[in-house]
């Protein structure tokens, strides 16, 4: 079973990549993040869980649905994590929620995708975004040879210190700069709502036929970023900057 979570669709795109190797059937929490509820999975393992680093540990919403949902003992359990560059202290992260849950830890692997996080970054040019999912199967696949034969996935040596300076850092930023206050719309908005469908907090509503952000927000990018118009910006700090728009958009 290959469990994602995906903003901009980067996960989303290595998951089904991956099912088609390795045959597992996928599920994505985006419902199980809005209702905040878990999932009794009752399906042998491997379980493969899947989503994009922030700031330098797995998404929240993935461990917290790991968290409250239920698996039969024993599982193993792979972790693939979407990043433009690296994974930093994730293997850590991974490897304390697995034994939190009582799977049988099999490692946690990088996939490279395209940046997203357009906040803070500037987003990959096109030919980079291309060339990152033209190399990403291949990627998948060897990944993909490891889960199949029911091997630990490579190591990626994590020092204690990085991982305890981490934690600090990750804890401030979540609570000072990962905040939805900052985003609005210019008037390019058509008032589509598509911004309200993605968010999967729920978190935005429409308000004279205007988005309006609630105070839940992860920082993932997808209401920005799959603006059919690209009226969405982040105070001053995204604008003049290129959206990324998923790589489906790229997959050509």
């Amino acid at each position: 079973m290959i469990v994602f979570f995906t903003g901009t669709g980067n996960s989303r795109f290595i998951a089904e990549k991956l099912a088609e190797f390795t045959g597992d059937e996928t599920f994505d929490i985006f419902e199980s993040v809005r209702t905040g509820k878990g999932h009794t999975f009752t399906e042998e393992g491997p379980y493969i869980f899947i989503a994009p680093v922030y700031v330098a540990a797995p998404a929240q919403c993935l461990t917290d649905f790991i968290k409250r949902s239920e698996f039969p003992k024993n599982s193993k359990a792979y972790f693939i994590m979407c990043c433009a560059a690296s994974m930093s202290a994730s293997p850590v992260f991974c490897m304390n929620i697995a034994s939190e849950k009582g799977f049988e830890y099999k490692g946690t692997a990088p996939m490279i995708m395209p940046q997203n996080y357009i906040t803070y970054f500037k987003a990959d040019s096109e030919e980079i975004c291309r060339d990152k999912i033209k190399n990403a199967p291949e990627s998948i696949r060897e990944i993909s040879e490891y889960i199949k034969a029911g091997k630990d996935l490579p190591q990626t040596k994590i020092s204690n210190f990085e991982y305890r300076m981490t934690v600090p850092v990750l804890n401030l930023y979540c609570k000072y700069f990962m905040k939805s206050k900052a985003f609005h719309v210019t008037d390019k908005c058509i008032g589509c709502g598509k911004c309200v469908s993605l968010c999967p907090f729920g978190n935005i509503s429409l308000k004279d036929n205007k988005p309006v952000w609630g105070s839940k927000c992860t920082h993932c990018m997808a209401c920005i970023s799959m603006c059919p118009t690209e009226a969405i910006e982040y105070g001053k700090l995204t604008k003049g900057k290129p959206r990324y728009h998923g790589p489906y958009s790229y997959n050509s």
